[in-house]
This record gives C-alpha cells, sequence and structure tokens, in this order.
C-alpha cells in the first residue's frame, strides 16, 4: 500500500497540538503516528483513522492538557446549571411565571412562523421559478398603476412569434366558462353523475411551464389533442382505482360533445401552489368557446417561461414594442375605441409566478390569494409576544435581586469575579429560555390541529429536519442572553459589604426600568385589544350590511346542467307550486361567490364610435329574479313573461351615474358585439362582487340560467322543505343526487379569509394580555412582599384595608394609565392605515379606545387584587415578628 497517500486526520493532530502539554507533544503524535500506520497495514485507512481519532479523545484529560483551567470552565458549568436548577426548584411561583410567560411567546411564534412559512412558501418549488412569469395587463395614468390578469387569447401566437427569449407561451381559463368551474362528471359507461369542481382550461405548454408531473401519459402528448383532459392522482383513484386511465373516456353534464379522453394523470397539485383543480381540459383545437375568442375580448391567463438568463425588463419592453406596431393594428382593425389612450397608458407586466400568490404587485384575477399585509400583521404580533416574555424575564430577574443580595456578597468574599457572576446568570438565562423553549413547543403541537382549521393551512412540526433542532437551541442561546444580559450585569455589581450588612440599594434605575417595561407591555396589549375590537367591528359590519338584496332564506339548486331547457323550466314551476316556496328563478349569475361571471363593453348607441365605452358585469336573468332576491327597481319596470324583452335591459344605478344618464329609461345602448338594447328599468344598487369594493356598474339581460336555479323558502322547518323539493328533484333527476346550498352561507365564505384573520387577531391579542398578566402577577408578589412590613405599622397604626389595597394598587394602576395614554394614538394611526383601504370600514370611535383603556385596567386589577387582598387581610403582628 503507498503510505503517501494515507496520513493521519489533521484535524486531530491539530487539535492535540493545540492541547497537550509541550513537555511530551512530540511524544505522543510520534507514538499514534507509528500506530496509525501499523493499523493502516493490518487494516483499512478508515479503521486507521477511527483508531487515531479513539486515541486523540482518550488523551483529552486533566494531565494531559496544557491548561486545566479548560476543564474547570466545563466544571464551571455544569456547576452553573446545577445553580440554575436549584434556583428554579427553590422559586417554584417566579420560575413558573418566567418560563410559562416565555413558552407562550416561543409557541406563538412557532405557530406564526408556520403560518408566514406557508404563506411566503407559495410557488417555491418549481425548478425554474426565476424564470416563469405570468402576463398581466398594466395601465398606468398619472402615477396610478393598475393591473389585471386577463390578456387577449391571439396575443399567445403573437408572443411566440416576435419574442424568442419566451420560451414557452400557456393561455389558461381559470373562471366558470365553457366546461370551466364546476361539472357533473362520469364515466362514458357509467349512469350517474358526480359532481365536482376544479375544472380549468390550458395550453398543453402549460405542463412544462408550471413542471405538472405526469404518474400516466407524457406531458407532451398528454393535453396535444382537441377534447383531452388530464385529471389528478386523487381523482383517478375515484373514478379508475388501481388502473391507467390513460385513453377512458369521461362525460361532463350528460352532454355528448363535453366528451373527454384522458390524456394523462397528474400529481395532485401542491397545497402551496397559487393554481388548484383536478381537471385540465385542453384549449387545443376548439371550434367555439373558450380558446376560440379574438382581439375582442380578453378571457384568458397567460403564462411564460423565459429563456435561461433572460431580463424580465428587456422582454417587457418588447411587449410594449409588439403592442404598438401588432396589437393596437388588430383592435384598430376589430373597430375598437380608446386606442390613442391604450398607446399611452397600457402595457404588459411580467409578474414572477412566486408573487402570484401574495399578490404584492395586486394583479385583479379570479384567483383566491394570502395577504402580505398580513404575514407582517402576525409576524409583529409573534414578536411583540415574545418581547413580553422577555422583559417578564428581564422584570422578575432584577426585581428579586435583594432576594439573592446576599448569596452574590457571599460568593464575591470567598472569591468569586464579578465575570463569573455574569457568566452564571446568563447561564440561568439560557437554562430558564431553553425549559421555556420545550415547553413551548409541547403547546404548539398541542395547538398546531385547531391553528390549522383557523389558519386554513395545513402545516407540520419539521421534527424530522436537519435544521429544526439546532435552530431551537440557537434560539434558546440568543434569548437567554439577550434576556439574561441586563439582569446579570445589574446583579453582579453589587458590593459585598453593603449587601451583608443589609444595606442593598433597592435601585431607583432598577425600579424606573421596571415600571419602563411595564409600561411597554401594557402599551402593546393595548394596542392588541384595539386591533382585535377594530377587525371584529369591521366583520360585523360587513356580515350586517345591507347589501341591496335578500340573503336569508334563498336556496341554491346546482346541477342542472344535464336538464333539458323544457326540463328546466318544468321544473322551476313545479318548485313554485309548493307551498314552502315562495318563488324561484333560473339564474347562474349570483351575488355570492361561485356565480358566473361575464363583462362586456357597452356604449350609448349614439356615441358609439366618439367614447370609450363602459366595461360592465352581464348578468342573464329571468323574469323572477329581482322578485326572489327581493332587489329594488327604482326607476321603470323589471323583465316580463315571454319573448318580448329578448332586446331589453335593466341597469344598476351605478351604471347610470357613469354614463351620465339622468333620464336613463328609453335610453339605447350598443355592446361590444353590436347587440343592440333599449333600458327598460334601473334597479337598486346591490353588492354583488366584495363588500370591500366599490359597486361596479352591471346591465341585467333576459334569459335562463342552465346549471342553477334558486328558490325562496318562507318555511320556518327548513328541514321538511327540503324533503319536498328533494321530492320534486327526484321526479326530474333520479340518477343525480340533490345538491343545493344557502345563500347566506355562501356570502359568509366569501369572507372566510377575513373572518380566519379576526380570530387569529383576538386569540393572540388574548395570549399577548396573558403573557403581560403573568409578569405583573409575579412583580405584584414581589412588590406586596417588599412593602410588606410597610403595610403592617399602616394598620397598626389603624390604615383601613381599603386605603392598604389602594396604596399597594395605585402604582400599578398609575402605570397602566400612562400606557393608555401612549397606546392611544399609536393604536388610532395604525387602526386608520389599516382600513383605509376599505370602501365600507367602521369610523373609528373614541369609544373603542376607552372600551380598550378600561379593559386594560381591569385586567391589571384583576392580576394584582389577590395579592393585594391577602396583603391588607394579612395579620400585621406575624409580619412584624417575622421580620
Amino acid at each position: 500500500m503507498n503510505k503517501k497517500k494515507h496520513n493521519p486526520p489533521k484535524l486531530a493532530e491539530k487539535l492535540l497540538r493545540r492541547l497537550l502539554r509541550s513537555s511530551f507533544k512530540e511524544e505522543v503524535l510520534g507514538d499514534l503516528k507509528e500506530d496509525f500506520f501499523r493499523v493502516l497495514d493490518e487494516k483499512s485507512h478508515w479503521a486507521a483513522r477511527r483508531t487515531y481519532w479513539y486515541q486523540t479523545f482518550n488523551y483529552l484529560r486533566p494531565f494531559a492538557l496544557k491548561k486545566a483551567m479548560r476543564l474547570n470552565q466545563l466544571t464551571m458549568l455544569k456547576h452553573y446549571i446545577k445553580i440554575s436548577w436549584r434556583t428554579i426548584v427553590r422559586n417554584k411561583a417566579f420560575s413558573a411565571i418566567e418560563i410559562g410567560g416565555f413558552a407562550v411567546g416561543i409557541a406563538a411564534c412557532i405557530l406564526i412562523s408556520l403560518y408566514v412559512s406557508d404563506q411566503v412558501g407559495y410557488d417555491k418549488h418549481y425548478t425554474n421559478k426565476d424564470r416563469i412569469y405570468r402576463l398581466v395587463n398594466q395601465w398606468s395614468d398619472e402615477g396610478e398603476v393598475g393591473r389585471w390578469s386577463n390578456v387577449h387569447g391571439p396575443l399567445k401566437e403573437v408572443l411566440e412569434d416576435n419574442i424568442p427569449e419566451m420560451e414557452l407561451v400557456a393561455r389558461t381559463v381559470l373562471w366558470g366558462w365553457g366546461d370551466g368551474g364546476a361539472n357533473n362528471i362520469r364515466k362514458s359507461e357509467a349512469p350517474y353523475n358526480h359532481y365536482e369542481e376544479g375544472f380549468f382550461y390550458a395550453d398543453p405548454e402549460l405542463l412544462e411551464i408550471l413542471e405538472i408531473s405526469l404518474i400516466y401519459g407524457r406531458r407532451e402528448t398528454a393535453l396535444s389533442e382537441p377534447n383531452s383532459m388530464v385529471i389528478s392522482k386523487s381523482k383517478a383513484d375515484v373514478f379508475y382505482p388501481n388502473e391507467d386511465p390513460v385513453g377512458r373516456l369521461m362525460v361532463l353534464n350528460d352532454n355528448p360533445e363535453s366528451t373527454y379522453v384522458i390524456g394523462g394523470v397528474m400529481e395532485d397539485f401542491s397545497s402551496n401552489s397559487h393554481l388548484q383543480g383536478d381537471f385540465i381540459l385542453t384549449l387545443e383545437g376548439r371550434k367555439t368557446g373558450p380558446g376560440t375568442s379574438g382581439w375582442c375580448c380578453t378571457n384568458y391567463n397567460m403564462y411564460t417561461r423565459l429563456l435561461p438568463h433572460v431580463n424580465k425588463e428587456e422582454v417587457e419592453s418588447k411587449t410594449a414594442a409588439l403592442r404598438n406596431t401588432y396589437v393596437l393594428d388588430q383592435l384598430r382593425e376589430q373597430g375598437e375605441s380608446g386606442i390613442e389612450e391604450m398607446a399611452k397608458y397600457q402595457s404588459y407586466y411580467l409578474q414572477s409566478v412566486e408573487d402570484i400568490y401574495l399578490n404584492p404587485e395586486e394583479v385583479y384575477d379570479d384567483l383566491s390569494h394570502g395577504s402580505q399585509d398580513l404575514v407582517w400583521i402576525f409576524g409583529c404580533i409573534a414578536g411583540i409576544i415574545l418581547l413580553l416574555g422577555c422583559i417578564n424575564f428581564v422584570n422578575l430577574a432584577t426585581a428579586k435581586s435583594t432576594k439573592r443580595a446576599k448569596e452574590i456578597g457571599l460568593r464575591k468574599v470567598v472569591g468569586s469575579f464579578r465575570s463569573n457572576l455574569i457568566y452564571q446568570y446568563l447561564a440561568e438565562s439560557c437554562v430558564y429560555c431553553l425549559m421555556a423553549i420545550v415547553v413551548g413547543l409541547g403547546l404548539a403541537w398541542i395547538a398546531l390541529p385547531f391553528f390549522n382549521q383557523l389558519a386554513g393551512i395545513s402545516a407540520n412540526l419539521p421534527w424530522l429536519s436537519s435544521w429544526f433542532i439546532p435552530l431551537l437551541l440557537l434560539m434558546a442561546l440568543m434569548i437567554g442572553i439577550l434576556s439574561g444580559i441586563y439582569p446579570a450585569f445589574y446583579l453582579s455589581k453589587f458590593k459585598p459589604v453593603e449587601v451583608l450588612k443589609g444595606q442593598t440599594v433597592k435601585g431607583s434605575r432598577a425600579s424606573f426600568l421596571r415600571s419602563a417595561m411595564v409600561v411597554f407591555q401594557f402599551t402593546a396589549t393595548v394596542i392588541l385589544i384595539v386591533g382585535a375590537l377594530v377587525t371584529h367591528q369591521q366583520f360585523q359590519l360587513i356580515m350586517n350590511k345591507s347589501l341591496g338584496y335578500s340573503k336569508d332564506q334563498v336556496i341554491n339548486v346546482m346541477g342542472l346542467e344535464a336538464m333539458s331547457k323544457s326540463e328546466r323550466a318544468s321544473f322551476k314551476q313545479e318548485l313554485k307550486q309548493l307551498s314552502v316556496v315562495e318563488n324561484a328563478t333560473l339564474s347562474d349569475y349570483l351575488p355570492v361567490q361561485g356565480g358566473a361571471i361575464q363583462n362586456r363593453g357597452y356604449w350609448i348607441a349614439s356615441r358609439r364610435q366618439l367614447d370609450n365605452g363602459l366595461e360592465a358585469a352581464r348578468w342573464v336573468v329571468d323574469e323572477d329574479y329581482l322578485q326572489t332576491m327581493e332587489m329594488e327597481i327604482t326607476q321603470g319596470r323589471g323583465f316580463r313573461q315571454g319573448t318580448i324583452d329578448a332586446e331589453s335591459i335593466i341597469i344598476n344605478e351605478q351604471m347610470a351615474e357613469l354614463l351620465g344618464l339622468e333620464e336613463p329609461l328609453g335610453t339605447v345602448m350598443v355592446d361590444m358585439f353590436d347587440e343592440t338594447y333599449t333600458v327598460v328599468g334601473v334597479v337598486k344598487d346591490f353588492y354583488f362582487e366584495s363588500i370591500l369594493d366599490v359597486i361596479e356598474p352591471l346591465v341585467m339581460v333576459k334569459g335562463e340560467g342552465v346549471s342553477t336555479l334558486s328558490a325562496r323558502i318562507n318555511a320556518d322547518d327548513m328541514s321538511s322543505a327540503m324533503e319536498e323539493i328533494g321530492a320534486v328533484w327526484e321526479s326530474f333527476n333520479e340518477h343525480q343526487a340533490l345538491r343545493f346550498s344557502f345563500m347566506d352561507q355562501r356570502f359568509e365564505r366569501m369572507y372566510d379569509d377575513m373572518n380566519r384573520a379576526k380570530m387569529i387577531f383576538i386569540i393572540f391579542a388574548v395570549l399577548s394580555v396573558l403573557v403581560a398578566c403573568l409578569g405583573l402577577f409575579a412583580l405584584s408578589i414581589y412588590m406586596i412582599d417588599q412593602r410588606g412590613k410597610e403595610m403592617s405599622v399602616r394598620k397598626v397604626l389603624g390604615a383601613s384595608m381599603g386605603r392598604v389595597f389602594t396604596l399597594l394598587t395605585f402604582d400599578f394602576v398609575k402605570l397602566v394609565i400612562i400606557s393608555i395614554a401612549i397606546a392611544v394614538p399609536i393604536s388610532w394611526y395604525l387602526m386608520d392605515i389599516f382600513l383605509e383601504d376599505m370602501v365600507n370600514r367602521i369610523e373609528l370611535s373614541w369609544t373603542t379606545f376607552a372600551v380598550s383603556g378600561a379593559m386594560a385596567i381591569v385586567i391589571a386589577l384583576g392580576t394584582i387584587s389577590l395579592e393585594s387582598v391577602k396583603a391588607a387581610l394579612a395579620n400585621p403582628i406575624k409580619k412584624l415578628r417575622s421580620e
């Protein structure tokens, strides 16, 4: 064996050279080297290295080390830990409060860290995430920028032909157009339908751009044929368990023209993907509907993957040039107005796929989004709660300093240096913090299922991650040092002569610091209480605001696609005959989430070539819609039965105002497809989108829905009413179960995210109150104990119990009042910023801040009253004798 290629481990040699005594360093190294080569000849290189390391550690003993001080330091560390444990056991109440306050703060930090990690972790899993973008429209006018995700369908080919930096481009349709949204679906050979959601259209390139993994089938061919689809693994397991379904046929809504062949089975979308769905329908080769609209409409979301090392700003500038040379020409040929304004203000923007979910660019689209503001707010709340726990430790450590003064004096008399005492108290702080982290981790583990349900996430504690435990240990060390550094320096500076004589100064500076920290704690607490009250009031405003229609006692029966037009009409009429049904309407357009969506451009017919037009929502409703929803007609009339209103429209008040129509009835209007209508009525404005936004213009045209019937119920017993409706349904759909929802529940689900945010805010506000109260309670115990002799003398001299109680509580209440005075303007400013972008917002009232301040005072009094009452009732003789 060539020994030159194998040498003893260099790190072990360096360790020995640094630690061994110089008198036999060379002898030991020589012997170990000889032994290394002996083992190398007899066994293997790894065996020789293992033996060398074993002998190295065997020499790390007191007789061989050149500095026994290193061993002494290890012994002292063990001593510090032992003393820390004895201190914890000897002061159980104080220790429990210190550790408990830390633990609650750490548990809150862990939970909110999981939430923040979930929110910022969206779309980080793509290999080429730095090259994947969504193309969005951008309108910039006098510094105000608006962005929306829908673009023209033909733009895809234009981009592919003219911008080589775009490696792939794909269109998607993510809203309920054609077979998008939700459908009744079955295998071609099965008689029964299943209701499924999560259908959307896409070009075949999307599979490659978003790196969608296929279990069966190939990315290149899965969506390449007309009427092909890709389904998720979870849905494949439902319809085709334990088999490859590629090539099998599935029928949507019992419509032969909506028969799709399965081209592939994909892995389920990751829970932290902005794009969710179980059925991808191809846009390839479509003859009508999605995939066929021209330059008239902006119906598509468009994704692109750039070539490596391409600058996105350069691509954006190329899209702007392309707009000027191609897109605007196409729109001119279509007869579109407002081309000059588009040339001046409109451009395209590339939004990184990693930004789509939190949406910091505020791109308007039809997707669900997280809130970057909430991520920051909750992160700050977690930091505040943890800081309150640290403040508790500092407060209590300095407060009980006089009890440890003699211990410090004796240690200094017998030879302890100040540095030794500092190390001791820092070690004690780290031990406290380590125990708090263990307890906090347990609390977080217990609370995690509830928190996941509350926050709408599916987070887990990363027990098996290599970084998790080391991170917690590092966290214990850092927080322990930071929170313990002031008590360590404060306690270690006591002079032994003074403390042994009983002349320890209680420390006006330390007292001031404790007071300042109590003020900070309750300032933060009051701010969080105000925040919780304001978010609750804002949510209640949304839930109880007049919407312009009645959502109560309205049931939505869905899944009518499989019926013919005549069957739907008959179903509606039979329901209206029921005594429990007050009225019924056939319309897919609902003022709650899940309703159909369609927008068109409209002009006053006489000004078609002069004005830019107005984009408005277009709803198809029947003659019973307004009465069923209890909407109010302010001018004109509603639709009538028959075909008489085929060319009539009803507009909302906002539409009339934006068009400048003082007398809207009889106005002739034309839409972007040159269809002409006459205004026959004006409906009172109602919220048909989010109540947090302004009411947009709306046009209603006469027609019938194909998927949804809404009925207003006038029965007190809803279950019996549903039985009657179910019986009618079965007479029309014996192969399909009745599927329904209540409109008020669908309305509430629109604001689930706000409700979650409100509940999380309230819970963590309560936790901050708890942590602050723990510290105040322990501090009150200490302060009352310190003033025990004074209170006893006062009682002997005739002071009443009420007087003693007032004296003991006044100092704390004074600090809380100072906290309120500081917190009110800060919280007013923060809440005003929080509410400023909301159209329908509460008005901040002094009562909210008065209630918050009163709650803080009551909480503080309740916290300190127990010990204060006990002190006021105590027998003064016992206290004086004990002194």
